[in-house]
């Protein structure tokens, strides 16, 4: 559980949420202006964080090699690395992908979206974000031909969205924190 003081220094950083949102809404922006080079680079950075994940899982179990179930995740460090490889040099399959993980990756950031509206006091604007960051991870995993029509809009959409946000995020903890600060 985290003392007083942990919680003051963590709200201190309020700014962190603001500055997070602004680099989502200008990289939202950015994806609708270049929505072909979007695509692209969002498959091939898919690839990349695939290839990264498999390194550290790899590594890990390697280190705890000690450790009951060690080569279990050694081998999914090992697949996940073959898959990331596939899919840096063949972004024809990386383009096929993508609208998957985009929409497992926006679905998991709409329930941190609700997670936050409690921290805010039940905010029903942090609730809204999370509805609407689910509802475009739904289309897109469960439409694959309407996500990869328009996956650079709804990632663009949704990246705007969780910006604003964040922002509104950091205003709320600028809050909390001057309130706190003027104890």
């Amino acid at each position: 559980m985290a003392t007083s003081t942990e919680l003051i220094s963590n709200i201190r950083h309020w700014w962190l949420f603001l500055l997070r949102g602004l680099l989502f809404v200008i990289l939202g922006i950015y994806m609708i202006n270049s929505p072909v080079a979007s695509y692209i680079a969002l498959s091939f950075i898919f690839g990349v964080v695939i290839i990264i994940g498999g390194l550290v899982e790899t590594i890990h179990a390697y280190a705890n090699r000690y450790i009951v179930g060690w080569n279990l995740r050694f081998l999914v460090g090992l697949v996940d690395l073959a898959l990331g490889i596939v899919l840096v040099c063949d972004l024809k399959i990386s383009l096929a992908i993508l609208p998957f993980a985009v929409g497992l990756w926006f679905l998991f950031r709409g329930f941190s979206l609700f997670s936050f509206a409690s921290v805010v006091s039940h905010s029903a604007w942090m609730l809204l974000a999370g509805f609407v960051t689910v509802l475009f991870a739904l289309l897109i995993i469960f439409n694959p031909a309407f996500g990869a029509m328009t996956i650079v809009l709804w990632t663009a959409a949704a990246f705007i969205a969780i910006g604003i946000f964040n922002a509104f995020l950091a205003f709320k903890l600028k809050a909390v924190n001057d309130v706190l600060t003027k104890r």
